[in-house]
């Protein structure tokens, strides 16, 4: 499982994008650490051809975000109805025995 990359989901309302928007100009100010780190982001928008996703996880539609960390391991870790800074991410991932390994090596 050591291959498949770690993931943040953000899920957001188009009616209330001002957090998303937030958030994708967070992470997008941080490519390096964002590559380091082995992290694919995937945004859905709440919409029926997402519909399906946002089950899968189970998504508060009466929120207008949510952000979610999936480890390498297909796991959650993390997940917020808050923008997450890129201390906050990296700090979560860093302290993560699999990252501790990467680290090392």
């Amino acid at each position: 499982m050591a291959d498949q990359p770690r993931k943040v989901f953000l899920f957001y309302n188009e009616k209330n994008s001002g957090i998303w928007t937030k958030q994708v100009s967070e992470l997008d100010s941080q490519k390096k650490g964002i590559k380091d780190r082995d992290i694919v982001i995937t945004s859905y928008k709440l919409s029926a051809e997402n519909e399906t996703v946002w089950k899968k996880w189970d998504i508060d539609r009466s929120k207008p975000f949510t952000f979610i960390l999936v480890g390498r391991d297909g796991g959650e870790k993390h997940r917020s109805n808050q923008m997450v800074t890129h201390q906050e991410l990296f700090g979560k991932i860093d302290a993560m025995p699999m990252r501790k390994s990467e680290i090392k090596k």
